[in-house]
């Protein structure tokens, strides 16, 4: 809420939270744009889908690395994004999980075949290496912590040019 009033750019929340329908207003009202929630961390998919859509925020469902695409294949036409985790969550700085490379190629090919206008977002251990393979694999999003923070003595400007260039 205190850095909403700073920026016009996106708030993409990823709420990890159990119920997660208890805190979609409070993030809501607190500024988000976009409101990813785990499809474990809900009873009902559908019902929670609607509580954020009913709020006037974009959706999105975040699937961790084991997580399978059956979860969510159904919930694709009421989505906005797709957030696959690339490290368990939990804790930043860990490794980038190639293995789910393969995952977001299956599922860009799920969103093209069906005409769907869903972004794929992958999170964890993004650097300046495997990004490239991230977009290749269909992701239009990348989330990146460490590598933004810490290479290049911090300087977030050129860490940020050398992702998207990647």
């Amino acid at each position: 809420k205190s850095l909403r009033k700073y920026t016009n750019l996106p708030f993409d929340v990823h709420l990890m939270i159990d119920p997660v329908q208890k805190y979609i207003k409070a993030y809501s009202d607190a500024g988000a744009d976009i409101i990813t929630f785990h499809p474990e961390a809900t009873s009902d998919t559908s019902k929670t889908i609607q509580l954020i859509k009913n709020e006037n925020k974009k959706v999105g469902i975040s699937l961790k690395p084991k997580s399978k695409i059956d979860l969510i294949e159904k919930h694709l036409n009421e989505i906005d994004l797709v957030l696959v985790m690339s490290v368990e969550p939990g804790f930043g700085g860990q490794k980038f999980m190639p293995e789910v490379l393969d995952k977001t190629k299956t599922l860009r090919n799920i969103i093209s075949k069906k005409n769907l206008k869903v972004d794929i977002e992958i999170d964890g251990g993004i650097n300046f290496k495997n990004c490239t393979l991230a977009k290749q694999a269909g992701a239009n999003i990348l989330v990146s912590g460490s590598t933004i923070f810490k290479e290049n003595k911090g300087d977030l400007k050129k860490n940020i040019a050398i992702l998207r260039k990647n």
